[in-house]
């Protein structure tokens, strides 16, 4: 309206109704400004007539400190009443104490007991409305344990209702001749059925029966071939077959591979021996497999040896060391010569007197390790 009037004067500057409207207005718009700055004065600074002089967007933030105040107040105040009151009650058990000729208590400390006695008598309060409580709900579980027995009494007395045996029945079971209860959908044999079927019991396998013929040719652990005799190479009494059929050995290739190890020695220039001490990082497993009438001799094992080199004249370790086996298995240790052993550095290195017979010394035992794995090698096919 402001800028349609400015053009209006614009077009005709001695219009004095233009000029009475744009004036009438331009003071309605400074009212309005002025009222509007007089509000938000009011607002962040507080009423005239307000006593505190508060704004109104914080009065009720100060009435709630106050209120608290008050409150704190009014506690502190019924907090030092009652404290006089129990004085009171202190000094006159005090005097009664004396009177009596009893040892005189102080305030600190007779009212720590009072407050104590007061807690006890409050959690046994506590616990006996919490037991009656727990009464109270199994009595209400009780009856209405009750009330739904004597409902289904009543349900299974009723002609037009069915009974529990009845809802049991159609649950999915039923009772065979013999009185189990099993699945609807079980099917029971008739006479005649189990007639034509016979007699189905699992029976024993008696050792006097005739054996399996045996199976003939076995591959040993090393790869070769040998035609078995006797019990070797059998199949089990339920393997007439001779299908798959394996047996763990990993116990007792452990512990003859870990006794054939510790026992290895050799002896160099007489004097010089090297000796096993310890096996460490023993792992693997070991199995005798049959099939297609064949037998097979599998295991995987990984160690490593500490070893000595030793002067028997004077009983003294001239050096020491480790030596690793880091795959002892059916693929390879048929052959001593392919047998990988790993030998490290010396953990105790020789003087230099005895240097040389210790590297002598040492190769030998490696040779001698070969041996003892070879060993292990045959005795397990002879074992199994």
């Amino acid at each position: 309206a402001k800028d349609d009037l400015k053009k209006a004067l614009k077009h005709d500057s001695s219009n004095v109704a233009v000029k009475k409207e744009l004036h009438a207005l331009k003071k309605e718009m400074d009212a309005a400004k002025r009222s509007q700055r007089e509000n938000l004065q009011k607002a962040f600074s507080g009423s005239r007539n307000s006593k505190s002089g508060s704004s109104f967007l914080y009065g009720d933030r100060e009435e709630e400190l106050q209120r608290k105040e008050e409150e704190r107040k009014k506690k502190e105040q019924q907090e030092k009443e009652a404290e006089e009151q129990r004085k009171v009650e202190w000094t006159k058990e005090m005097d009664e104490r004396v009177a009596n000729g009893e040892e005189h208590v102080s305030f600190e400390k007779w009212d720590k007991d009072r407050k104590e006695k007061e807690q006890k008598a409050k959690d046994a309060l506590k616990k006996e409305q919490e037991e009656r409580k727990k009464k109270e709900t199994e009595s209400r579980r009780a009856a209405k344990k009750a009330a739904a027995a004597s409902k289904e009494e009543e349900d299974d007395s009723s002609d037009d209702e069915l009974t529990a045996e009845e809802l049991r029945s159609l649950r999915g079971y039923k009772k065979t001749s013999d009185g189990r209860t099993t699945s609807y959908f079980n099917r029971e044999q008739s006479a005649r059925e189990k007639q034509l079927i016979g007699d189905i019991t699992p029976q024993r396998l008696e050792t006097s029966g005739v054996l399996p013929q045996p199976v003939s040719d076995v591959s040993s652990a090393g790869g070769n071939e040998q035609q078995s005799s006797g019990g070797k190479g059998r199949a089990s009494l339920w393997n007439q077959a001779g299908t798959w059929e394996e047996k763990d050995t990993t116990e007792w290739c452990t512990t003859h591979l870990k006794h054939l190890l510790k026992t290895t020695t050799t002896t160099a220039n007489n004097n010089i021996k090297g000796v096993i001490t310890e096996n460490t990082n023993f792992s693997g497993d070991a199995s005798v497999a049959l099939t297609g009438g064949k037998k097979r001799y599998i295991f995987d094992f990984h160690t490593t040896v500490k070893y000595e080199i030793r002067d028997d004249d004077v009983d003294d370790v001239l050096a020491s060391g480790k030596i690793k086996l880091p795959d002892i298995s059916s693929t390879g240790a048929h052959d001593e010569d392919e047998l990988e052993v790993n030998v490290y550095v010396w953990d105790k290195s020789p003087k230099a007197e005895f240097a040389s017979a210790a590297l002598a010394c040492r190769e030998s035992l490696v040779d001698a390790i070969r041996k003892s794995v070879s060993k292990f090698v045959k005795d397990f096919n002879e074992h199994y």
